[in-house]
């Protein structure tokens, strides 16, 4: 059996482990980051509780948590999610959301709530990660909104003697591996520093464009990039390098 190296935590992997069987590959988490309180946790919590917003942007599962921990009694304005992952969090913490049929990540999600909703002169809330890409929170600036973009959480290297590493890193050490599937840069920045980019000579199979250009800047040769953040675009990708050719 050939694996697929994931480097997200074994729940998230699992949403692309099918995906992947498809293509007689066996799908190995290796989630080398972890999520950290944001530096002042109380200032989402004090955010929310101070209301006004006319929508909330949530583009992943952890912003989804943060902002679940951070509402107490208070009740929310509408929410929007950037996909269905971010979307069952938030249903799992008793918040309803909007999910658009075309979000495929943080910016086509705030093009389409400008689409179906006037946000000129009206505050929206952006729970986001620490150092996460602001180009979704220019737009909505950009559309009149008054963005309060709060730091929620960090992401943060995952410990080398942290035992969920074990096995991804079991698999990179030997001949298996037959691709190795990475999904942010602060991944690729981890996963360098854990192991090393450019010892991998299995093929990178990148969920977007940013994540490619972070995995080639850090030496990595084959990189093949999703047309879409979902386990079907994963897949269509590393099919494109496996099975290898001769």
């Amino acid at each position: 059996m050939a694996y697929a190296v994931i480097t997200r935590e074994v729940e998230a992997a699992d949403r692309y482990a099918a995906a992947l069987a498809a293509l007689g590959l066996e799908a190995v988490a290796l989630p080398v980051t972890c999520t950290a309180p944001a530096g002042d946790p109380g200032e989402l919590a004090a955010a929310v509780a101070r209301g006004g917003y006319a929508a909330v942007v949530v583009a992943s599962a952890r912003a989804a948590a943060a902002l679940d921990a951070a509402r107490g009694t208070a009740a929310l304005p509408e929410v929007w999610a950037v996909g269905p992952a971010t979307a069952r969090a938030l249903e799992a913490a008793g918040i309803a959301a909007v999910v658009p049929p075309v979000a495929r990540d943080a910016v086509t999600l705030a093009r389409t709530l400008l689409a179906e909703r006037t946000l000129a002169g009206r505050r929206v809330l952006v729970p986001r990660a620490e150092g996460g890409r602001n180009e979704a929170i220019a737009m909505l600036r950009d559309a009149g909104a008054a963005v309060d973009a709060i730091v929620a959480y960090r992401t943060v290297p995952a410990a080398a003697e942290d035992p969920a590493l074990g096995r991804g890193l079991a698999a990179l050490r030997g001949d298996a591996v037959a691709v190795c599937a990475v999904f942010a840069p602060s991944q690729v920045a981890a996963l360098d520093g854990l192991f090393g980019i450019r010892r991998i000579s299995a093929p990178f199979a990148a969920i977007g464009q940013t994540t490619a250009a972070a995995l080639r800047a850090a030496g990595a040769g084959v990189v093949t990039v999703a047309d879409g953040p979902t386990p079907e675009g994963l897949a269509k990708a590393v099919s494109a390098v496996y099975p290898r050719r001769s």
